[in-house]
């Protein structure tokens, strides 16, 4: 039963950020099993309920929604084998992770957070809903606000030359027209949270919460023009 994480958690993200390297993990395997995955397997276990709730198809097994230990440094400069943090990411069974809109729940050493949005581009759901929004601005805007009234606020990156909202869109609308990139990310969270047993209440309501959002990005993303 999941009864919040443990300080041992961020005590092992501060020994692997600075032992970033093979020997140490082979080393301290079991360790991390006992501080850091087993901690988010449970906390996972008793959100799934809360999220099947709001889609009966979310994935919520927990070697599917919690992020690798190991890091994929092919692409990156940074060659150091290991992550310091991790992640929690909800989305459809099944469905690739490129593009997809998710639920995520993050722990850092100097952070926390979680929110929904896009996992990386998916200009064709974007598109879509740029054309929902055209369509029936008010099933757009009611969506936004629920979750603007739950302390959420939207993020990403617009294209600022390309992309001119229409004249007629409301103003609550013109922010989210040019987006490509999104997400909408929880404000005012206390990192001690996560060591009360409580943190599965906060998330879960937060998340249903975001609901309306979920339900209408994953609609666009379900139809021929939401998909990659």
């Amino acid at each position: 039963m999941f009864q919040g994480f443990n300080e041992d958690l961020l005590s092992f993200y501060a020994d692997i950020r600075f032992h970033n390297e093979k020997p140490f993990m082979d080393a301290h395997r079991k360790e991390y099993y006992q501080k850091v995955r087993d901690p988010f397997y449970a906390f996972i276990d008793a959100l799934a309920p809360a999220m099947q709730k709001i889609d009966e198809d979310m994935e919520v097994r927990p070697h599917k929604c919690l992020s690798r230990i190991n890091r994929d440094t092919r692409f990156s400069k940074d060659k150091s084998p290991y992550r310091d943090h991790h992640w929690v990411a909800f989305r459809q069974a099944a469905r690739d992770k490129d593009g997809a809109p998710f639920y995520w729940f993050e722990i850092r050493l100097d952070s926390v957070s979680w929110g929904l949005g896009l996992w990386g581009e998916n200009q064709a759901l974007l598109d879509a809903l740029r054309r929902r929004m055209v369509a029936k601005p008010e099933e757009v805007m009611g969506a936004l606000r629920t979750a603007f009234e739950h302390g959420f606020v939207q993020g990403g990156q617009v294209w600022k030359r390309t992309l001119q909202p229409p004249p007629s869109l409301p103003e609550m609308l013109k922010s989210l027209y040019p987006a490509r990139s999104l997400y909408f990310e929880k404000q005012g969270i206390d990192p001690g949270w996560i060591f009360e047993a409580s943190i599965v209440d906060r998330v879960a309501a937060d998340f249903t919460a975001l609901q309306p959002v979920w339900r209408l990005l994953r609609g666009l993303d379900d139809m021929d023009g939401g998909k990659l």
